[in-house]
């Protein structure tokens, strides 16, 4: 018994320290450093994630007017493909949310729509909080 531990333990020194060798490429001095400072890249990347982000809201303000428009003519489909349009663009508002779960309650989704209730009741929306009671009533009802 005292041959086998003093073997794993030397097995164990020995898997320590051929991990601890290191070799020349494992040091910070041969790594490039660029000074983002002072070539302007840093403000150059802020600038492209500020361009980013004003397309990304515009795109959101675009497809909401687009599913409202539909949310006024009842074409239940199109609710849905532009609200998943507007959420695709990381911004997200309770209303969006509600309108898509109207849609989807409308079809016969209703799972779908107590989803995107949530959703909106999570946001702020108090609409989306009226129809998430009223669809757990309906939805008991039957």
């Amino acid at each position: 018994m005292k041959k086998k531990m003093i073997a794993i333990a030397l097995m164990c020194m020995m898997a320590m320290g051929a991990q601890a060798q290191v070799y020349s490429y494992d040091t910070w001095s041969q790594l490039p450093v660029n000074n983002l400072y002072d070539t302007g890249m840093m403000n150059a990347h802020l600038r492209a994630m500020a361009a980013t982000a004003a397309r990304r809201e515009a795109a959101f303000d675009y497809y909401c007017d687009q599913a409202s428009e539909a949310y006024g003519r009842r074409e239940w489909n199109y609710v849905i493909y532009y609200a998943d349009k507007a959420l695709n663009t990381q911004y997200c508002s309770g209303e969006i949310y509600f309108m898509r779960g109207f849609a989807n309650e409308q079809l016969g989704n209703y799972r779908a729509a107590k989803r995107d209730y949530k959703k909106g009741k999570k946001h702020n929306s108090q609409l989306a909080a009226r129809a998430l009671e009223y669809l757990k009533d309906k939805m008991r009802r039957k």
